[in-house]
C-alpha cells in the first residue's frame, strides 16, 4: 500500500468535476473528496477509494451546483417566467379563461381552414405527372356572345394525337348528358341497379390517368366497345369480391364485360365514376366521329404534355387548330363564311391540378367548388384569430396597473428592461402554448361537423403530420411574439418611482391603441354582421325568385329503355289519378345540362342562333306552367312535326318583334336535308340553369309520334303525397322490372346551390364566433374599467348620481368607438359584397336596411356585455370603496 503522496483521485472525475462545478463549490469540496479518497485508500484498498471516489463525483453532479453559463441562466430564467406564469393565470382567472379560450378558438379556426384549404388545393394531385396533365376546353364564340365550354370536340384528341408530338399521350371522357341513371343489370340474376356515376373513356384513358388496378391490365382495359371497368366497391357490390375480371353486366343497350377492377376514386378529384365504359360504345360519338363532326362538345379531352414542353407556348400553337383542321366540317353546316359571320372555336389549356378551384364553364364534369370561397373562409379564419390576438394585446395592456407594482419592485431589485420584455414574452407565448394545446381538442371535436357542413372528407390526422406540427409551433411562436410584445413593452417601460408611489397612469398612446384596437374588433364584427344578413338574403332569393315556372310538387321520374316501350301507357295511366294535375314529358328539365345547336334564319338580316335545346310534348309546357306570352302551344291536332316554340331571350337575340311565322334553319351535317323549323309561339323567360347563369336563346322542338321523353313530370296534389306516390310506384312496377326511383323538382334546383349554402354556414357560424370572441374581450375589458373607475362612481353616486347616469357615463366612451367602427365598416362590408354578388346574374340589391340591422345588433350585443359590469358598479356599496381613504 503506497503513501498518500504516491497515489492521487483519478484524473477524468477530478477534471470533470472542476469542468461543470461552480468554482466556490469546487474549491470548498476538492480538498474534502481528495481527503476523502485518502481514507478509503488506506482502509480498503486503490480499486475500492477510485470506486468511491467516481460515485462521490456523480452524486455532485446536480445542477444547482453547476457553473452559472449565460445560456444555464437563461434555461433557470426561462423555467422561472413559465412558474411565474402560471401562479398569474391561476391568481386572474377571468383574464386567462379569456384569453387562453380566445386564442385556441382563433388556432382552431386556422387549424381547421388550414386543412380545409390543403384538401381543396390537393385535387387531381395524386395522379402521377399530374403537373404534365391539361384539360382542353372550349372558348366558343357567335355572333354578339361568347360561350366557354368544359367539353371539345370528339376529333380533338386524335387530332392532337396524328399531328402534335408535344403531346405524349392524350384520352377523351364523356358523360351522358341525357340521363341522370343508367340501369346496370345481370344475366343470371333479376337485380338491377340504377347507376349515377357511369362515365366513358377511350383507350388511351389510362394512359393519362394513373388509376390504381385491382384486378386486370390498364393497357388493355377498354380496348373493345364492350369492355367495362369497376371501382373496387361497385364490383364488392356486385359480385362480393374484386375478381371479376371477365363477368358480364347487361347496360342498354347490349353486355359488357369486366376488363378490370380500379381503387376506388379518391375523394379530392374532378372526376368520380362507379363504372367506366368504353367511350365506342356510345352511338351518338360513334356517328359524330363519323361525319368528322368540330361543331358538337361532347366530350372532355385530356392531354399529357412531354416533359419538356412550355404549355403556354404549346397552347398558342394548338389555339386555332380548329381553323387548319375542322375548317372544311363547320362550313358544310354554318357556311364558308362562317368566320365572317363572327363564329370562332378557340381551344385552351387547364391545368387538371386548378379545375376544382378555378374552372366555372359551362359542361363541367361535376360542379367544381370556387377559389373565392376558399379564399372568403380563409379571411375570416384569419379574422377570428386576429380578434382573439386583439382581445390578449387589450386585456394584456388593461391589466398593467395591476402588475405595476411588481415591475417597480423587480426594476428595483435590479432587473433589466430585456429581462422585463424576456418575462412578458414568455407569458405570451406560454398562453398560446396552453391555447394551442386546447385548440388540438376543439378541432378533433368540430371536424365532423366541418366536413358535414362543407360535403369534405377532411382527416384529423392531417394535422398531426410533422410538417403540420412544425408549422403549428412556428405559428404559435409568431402569434405570441406579436400578441405579447406591445404589451411587454408598455408593462416594462414603467418607471419605479411613479409605480411606488402610487402615481402611473395609462400614457395616451396606450390608451389610443386600446381604443384603436376595440374599433378594429368591432368593425370586423360589423362587417360580418351585414355579410351574415346579406348572405342570408341572397340564399333566400334564389330559394323564392319567380322563376319563370311553378316549381313546387313537380315529381320527376328518368325513364329507362325497359319502359321505352309502354312509355304512353303508364302516362295514359298516371294521369288518370285524381291526385295527378298533369302529366309531360321532355327530353331535360330545369337545372339539367341541354343539348345545343346553331340555326340559321330565313331572314338575311338575322344572324344565326345559337341556343340551348329541348324535346317535348304538349303537355310538359302545360305541367310545369309555362307562360306562353306570344302565338301557342304545341297541339297534336295539328300538323307540328317541324315547330318550335322559343323563349324571349331567342327573340332578343333575332332583333326582331314578332318571329312568329319566322323559320329556323337546321342542316349540321351534308348528308342529311336541311330541316325548317316554323316558330309558333314564344314562352316567357325562364330560369333553366342556376342564377349564376344568365337566361339565354332556348329551342323548344315538338316530339311527335314515337316519342319517349328522357324525363317525366308529374303536377301532384300536396294532399296526401305519400299516397300518390305509392300509386304511381305501383303503375311504373305493373310495367317494367327496373326500380322505381324518383325526386323533386324543387329539391333538384335546391341542389345547385349546396355549394353557396354550405359556405353560407361556415359564414355564419364564423361570424357567430367572432361576434361572440368581440363581446367576450369587450366584457373582459368592461370588468378592468369597473375596478379602475369604482372610486370615481361612488364618488358620483355620493354627490346623486342616479342608477341611469352612471350606466350612461360608463357605457360612453364604449358607445361612441362602435359608432365610429360602424362608420367604418358599412362601406367596406357593402364594396366586399357588392363584388360577391355580382357572381350571380341574378341578386339582390343592397339596401341600407341589413346595415342598420347590423349596427343595431352590434349596439345591442355591446349593451348588453358592458351592462351587466355597468349595473353591477353602479349598485355597489359606495361606502366599502370610499373608506380605504
Amino acid at each position: 500500500m503506497g503513501s498518500r503522496s504516491t497515489y492521487k483521485p483519478p484524473k477524468l472525475a477530478t477534471s470533470l468535476l472542476a469542468r461543470f462545478l461552480d468554482d466556490r463549490w469546487w474549491q470548498e469540496l476538492a480538498g474534502d473528496l481528495e481527503e476523502q479518497f485518502q481514507d478509503s485508500l488506506e482502509s480498503k484498498g486503490l480499486k475500492r477509494a477510485q470506486l468511491i471516489y467516481w460515485l462521490e463525483v456523480i452524486r455532485l453532479l446536480r445542477p444547482h451546483l453547476f457553473k452559472r453559463t449565460k445560456q444555464h441562466t437563461r434555461i433557470m430564467m426561462t423555467g422561472n417566467h413559465i412558474k411565474i406564469s402560471y401562479r398569474n393565470l391561476k391568481k386572474n382567472k377571468v383574464y386567462a379563461t379569456i384569453n387562453i379560450l380566445g386564442l385556441s378558438i382563433g388556432i382552431a379556426c386556422v387549424m381547421l381552414i388550414a386543412v380545409y384549404v390543403k384538401y381543396e388545393t390537393s385535387y387531381d394531385k395524386f395522379f402521377k405527372d399530374s403537373d404534365r396533365i391539361y384539360r382542353a376546353a372550349l372558348e366558343r364564340v357567335y355572333p354578339g356572345r361568347m360561350k366557354m365550354f368544359g367539353t371539345s370536340s370528339i376529333m380533338l384528341a386524335p387530332t392532337l394525337h396524328e399531328n402534335y408530338p408535344q403531346v405524349e399521350a392524350v384520352t377523351r371522357l364523356h358523360r351522358l348528358f341525357f340521363a341522370n341513371e343508367v340501369p346496370v343489370a345481370f344475366p343470371d340474376n333479376d337485380k338491377t341497379f340504377m347507376e349515377t356515376r357511369y362515365l366513358y373513356g377511350d383507350s388511351l384513358f389510362f394512359k393519362v390517368f394513373s388509376y390504381e388496378f385491382v384486378a386486370g391490365d390498364p393497357n388493355t382495359a377498354l380496348n373493345r366497345a364492350t369492355d367495362v371497368v369497376l371501382t373496387e366497391s361497385t364490383a364488392i357490390k356486385y359480385f362480393g369480391t374484386t375478381d371479376v375480371v371477365g363477368r358480364e353486366l347487361i347496360v342498354s343497350p347490349g353486355t359488357r364485360r369486366v376488363s378490370g377492377v380500379i381503387k376506388d376514386n379518391p375523394a379530392n378529384s374532378h372526376i368520380h365514376f362507379d363504372l367506366l365504359g368504353s367511350i365506342r360504345s356510345v352511338g351518338a360519338l360513334i356517328n359524330a366521329a363519323e361525319i368528322g363532326s368540330w361543331t358538337n362538345p361532347w366530350v372532355y379531352t385530356y392531354l399529357k404534355l412531354r416533359p419538356d414542353i412550355d404549355p403556354k407556348t404549346f397552347e398558342l400553337e394548338f389555339s386555332n387548330l380548329v381553323d387548319t383542321y375542322g375548317g372544311a366540317n363547320i362550313a358544310q353546316g354554318a357556311g364558308t363564311d362562317w368566320k365572317a359571320k363572327g363564329h370562332a372555336f378557340n381551344y385552351f389549356l387547364q391545368p387538371i391540378e386548378s379545375i376544382h378551384l378555378e374552372s366555372q364553364l359551362d359542361v363541367e364534369v361535376e360542379p367544381n367548388s370556387d377559389i373565392t370561397y376558399v379564399y372568403i373562409i380563409s379571411i375570416v379564419a384569419l379574422i377570428i384569430l386576429t380578434i382573439s390576438s386583439i382581445n390578449f394585446v387589450n386585456l394584456s395592456i388593461a391589466r398593467s396597473t395591476e402588475r405595476a407594482k411588481e415591475v417597480g419592485i423587480r426594476k428595483v431589485m435590479g432587473s433589466q428592461r430585456s429581462a422585463l420584455i424576456s418575462q412578458f414574452l414568455t407569458e405570451s407565448i406560454f398562453i398560446c402554448l396552453l391555447a394551442s394545446i386546447l385548440s388540438i381538442g376543439l378541432v378533433y371535436i368540430t371536424i365532423p361537423q366541418f366536413n358535414q357542413i362543407l360535403g369534405t372528407s377532411l382527416s384529423f390526422s392531417t394535422i398531426l403530420q410533422p410538417i403540420i406540427m412544425v408549422i403549428l409551433l412556428a405559428f404559435i411562436f409568431v402569434i405570441g411574439i406579436i400578441s405579447g410584445f406591445y404589451p411587454a413593452l408598455v408593462i416594462s417601460a414603467l418607471q419605479p418611482s411613479k409605480v411606488l408611489k402610487g402615481s402611473y397612469k395609462h400614457s395616451s398612446k396606450g390608451i389610443w391603441l386600446r381604443n384603436g384596437l376595440i374599433i378594429v374588433q368591432f368593425v370586423i364584427s360589423i362587417f360580418m354582421i351585414s355579410g351574415s344578413i346579406i348572405v342570408s338574403q341572397q340564399m333566400r332569393y334564389l330559394t323564392n325568385k319567380d322563376l319563370g315556372f311553378n316549381k313546387e310538387n313537380v315529381l320527376v321520374i328518368h325513364y329507362t329503355d325497359d319502359l321505352a316501350e309502354n312509355y304512353n301507357a303508364f302516362s295514359n295511366e298516371v294521369s288518370q289519378m285524381s291526385s295527378v294535375h298533369g302529366v309531360g314529358g321532355s327530353t331535360f328539365i330545369p337545372g339539367e345540362f341541354m343539348g345545343s345547336g346553331v340555326f340559321g334564319v330565313d331572314d338575311p338580316n338575322v344572324d344565326d342562333i345559337r341556343g340551348n335545346t329541348i324535346t317535348a310534348n304538349q303537355e310538359y309546357l302545360e305541367t310545369m306552367e309555362f307562360e306562353i306570352v306570344m302565338g301557342r302551344n304545341f297541339d297534336r291536332t295539328y300538323n307540328d312535326s317541324l315547330k318550335v316554340i322559343i323563349n324571349e331571350a331567342t327573340v332578343k337575340a333575332m332583333g326582331v318583334e314578332n318571329p312568329i311565322g319566322m323559320k329556323f334553319l337546321s342542316n349540321n351535317n351534308p348528308n342529311t336535308p336541311t330541316f325548317e323549323f316554323t316558330i309558333i309561339g314564344v314562352v316567357k323567360d325562364y330560369n333553366y340553369y342556376s342564377l349564376h347563369s344568365e337566361i339565354g336563346p332556348l329551342m323548344m322542338f315538338y316530339g311527335v309520334g314515337n316519342f319517349v321523353p328522357s324525363v317525366t313530370v308529374l303536377r301532384v296534389n300536396q294532399t296526401n303525397l305519400e299516397e300518390t306516390i305509392a300509386q304511381v310506384q305501383s303503375k311504373w312496377e305493373s310495367l317494367t322490372e327496373e326500380p322505381f326511383k324518383y325526386s323533386f323538382l324543387n329539391d333538384n334546383l335546391e341542389r345547385q346551390y349546396e355549394a353557396d349554402k354550405a359556405s353560407t354556414s361556415v359564414f355564419d357560424i364564423f361570424t357567430l364566433i367572432a361576434i361572440v370572441m368581440s363581446c367576450t374581450g369587450l366584457f373582459g375589458l368592461a370588468t378592468y374599467v369597473v375596478n379602475q373607475r369604482l372610486k370615481e362612481m361612488s364618488i358620483r353616486k355620493v354627490l346623486g348620481a342616479s342608477l341611469p347616469n352612471i350606466i350612461k357615463v360608463f357605457a360612453k366612451d364604449f358607445m361612441l368607438l362602435i359608432c365610429l367602427a360602424f362608420f367604418i365598416g358599412a362601406p367596406i362590408a357593402y364594396f366586399a359584397l357588392d363584388a360577391w354578388l355580382n357572381n350571380f346574374a341574378y341578386h339582390i340589391q343592397i339596401g341600407l336596411f341589413a346595415f342598420m340591422l347590423a349596427g343595431f345588433i352590434t349596439v345591442l350585443l355591446v349593451f348588453i356585455t358592458i351592462g351587466y359590469q355597468g349595473v353591477k358598479m353602479a349598485l355597489i356599496n359606495p361606502t366599502k370603496v370610499l373608506r380605504s381613504d
